[in-house]
């Protein structure tokens, strides 16, 4: 998080970090300020000095979602300049991300949802939004290259790449991690492919 440390202090990225690490290997039910304090060896009192609820430590999980995703699809993107070959990346390199983070972001914007919480709501759907204004951007990129169709609805495009990379999370979350989240992508993007795509 190193552009955050100005406004974020060094323990409590480490409670945030804590907190992913327990999301991944426990679940988000057993995301307590206990737990937390558990796991980093200090009093629960210790950790409410940085943070007042669990709805905080969302809010800063929602926060580092939103920087190292969006960073993820920028430098996946910035590796070529065709702008099919710049969505092939991003899917990919999208995977990865959760791969790595076991599915952290997606269960977030589940607990997000189940926790009725207006403020969080919002926050997360910026994130969305920002990452859809990625994709539909390279889609307007793709037209001006003449590789994408003039016709395509950009907004439904964009949404349907977001919800390709979400489908595949949620049926790997759901069998245990048990395959590689990249088994299917080249397939799946295929038939995105040839939904926008000039013929």
């Amino acid at each position: 998080m190193a552009e955050d440390k100005a406004k974020y202090t060094d323990k409590q990225i480490q409670i945030v970090e804590s907190a992913r690490s327990i999301i991944s290997s426990k679940g988000i039910e057993k995301l307590t300020i206990h737990e937390i304090a558990k796991d980093l060896g200090v009093t629960d009192g210790a950790l409410y000095r940085h943070f007042k609820s669990k709805k905080e430590i969302i809010s800063l999980l929602i926060e580092d979602i939103e920087r190292t995703l969006l960073n993820t699809v920028r430098d996946a993107a910035s590796k070529t300049r065709d702008p099919v070959n710049k969505l092939e990346n991003i899917l990919a390199s999208h995977l990865s991300y959760a791969e790595q983070r076991k599915g952290v972001s997606f269960i977030v914007i589940n607990e997000t949802l189940n926790l009725q919480d207006k403020i969080l709501k919002r926050k997360m759907l910026k994130v969305i939004h920002k990452y859809l204004k990625e994709i539909k951007s390279i889609l307007l990129e793709g037209v001006e290259a003449e590789k994408i169709r003039k016709d395509v609805d950009f907004v439904s495009a964009s949404i349907a790449f977001f919800g390709m990379v979400q489908s595949m999370v949620t049926l790997w979350v759901l069998s245990g991690f048990r395959y590689s989240l990249k088994k299917h992508y080249l397939e799946l993007f295929d038939i995105y492919k040839k939904g926008v795509m000039v013929k």
